[in-house]
């Protein structure tokens, strides 16, 4: 960053703005944050009583010793690092929206700021504790609806940011800030969120309508087949699911061998449900060749036989 990135402006304004509604106040406020790239959440909101007051909040920078207190007594991870974010900074804003002003002015929504920040704004440390933007998080979830894990997520989107990018400097300050590029923490916590959202409990009726509803999808593209037994534990019925590619399809047609000689290679699986993976091959002039997967919820003789006849 350059010499004058490093400069820390420190002023007061007490103005007015063309908002009048609570949420216009809050999409203004918004803006705002994004803007002069600093983050304030709010520290007191005020009880509204009567029809007088619309909105009335205060709001300090995160690195305020009042956005600390109003948190609770959270527990630092790292205590002797110097990435610290209570340094007792004082800048604060304060919105106050009143009915009466929406007949009699243009502008009604009061604002005082008090923009005396004792940090580096735009340092890379400051940066880093930005509240993620709302299109930046939607961008994500997109990612997550087309397939991507949390990590490729992340590649993904930081491949579009050096594409978007002019120059080495606008690239630095972009991956530098939160609100741009969050963390990988912040990633993995919205896909899990995502996923439940989408797929329910894990092992739950929302997860297996979604699985059977992507086998019959699979099987209508003509790409290959696959069958679904859905895992039941009340009643001891094993989770199998069963695929046919395209290509095993072939080598089933078009290599002898596969009526006459198969063998199998199973292995433990490292997702989070455990399941286990077994595959099955045949062997001819050019090596081996798949037949079929077979993917159950455990190992039991009597589980791998229904799988194979299924």
């Amino acid at each position: 960053m350059t010499s004058e990135n490093f400069a820390i402006p420190q002023f007061e304004l007490d103005a007015f703005v063309d908002v009048n509604d609570k949420e216009k106040a809050h999409k203004w406020f918004l803006e705002f944050e994004s803007l002069s790239k600093t983050t304030m959440p709010q520290t007191k909101g005020y009880e509204i009583k009567g029809k007088q007051v619309i909105l009335r909040e205060n709001r300090h920078c995160i690195h305020s010793n009042k956005v600390k207190e109003k948190q609770g007594s959270r527990v630092t991870k790292h205590p002797q690092s110097f990435r610290a974010r209570n340094i007792n900074c004082n800048a604060s804003i304060h919105l106050r929206l009143e009915k009466w002003r929406l007949e009699s002015l243009d502008h009604p929504l009061e604002v005082n700021i008090r923009y005396t920040h004792n940090h580096v704004i735009e340092s890379a440390e400051s940066l880093s504790f930005r509240r993620v933007k709302e299109e930046v998080r939607e961008r994500y979830l997109e990612l997550f609806k087309d397939g991507h894990s949390p990590a490729s997520a992340m590649y993904s989107y930081e491949d579009e940011l050096h594409l978007s990018t002019k120059n080495d400097q606008e690239l630095l300050e972009l991956l530098a800030d939160r609100g741009i590029n969050p963390d990988y923490g912040y990633i993995f916590r919205l896909f899990q969120e995502f996923r439940k959202n989408t797929l329910g409990d894990r092992n739950g009726k929302k997860m297996f309508e979604r699985l059977a509803q992507v086998v019959e999808d699979y099987n209508s593209s003509g790409n290959g087949r696959a069958v679904l037994q859905e895992y039941d534990a009340q009643i001891g019925k094993a989770f199998i699911l069963c695929i046919v590619t395209g290509m095993m399809c072939r080598v089933h047609e078009q290599i002898p061998q596969a009526g006459e000689l198969c063998y199998v290679d199973a292995s433990a699986s490292f997702e989070p449900l455990n399941t286990s993976i077994t595959l099955l091959y045949t062997s001819c002039a050019v090596g081996a060749l798949p037949l079929g997967l077979l993917i159950t919820s455990d190992e039991f003789e009597v589980t791998l036989e229904k799988a194979v006849i299924i």
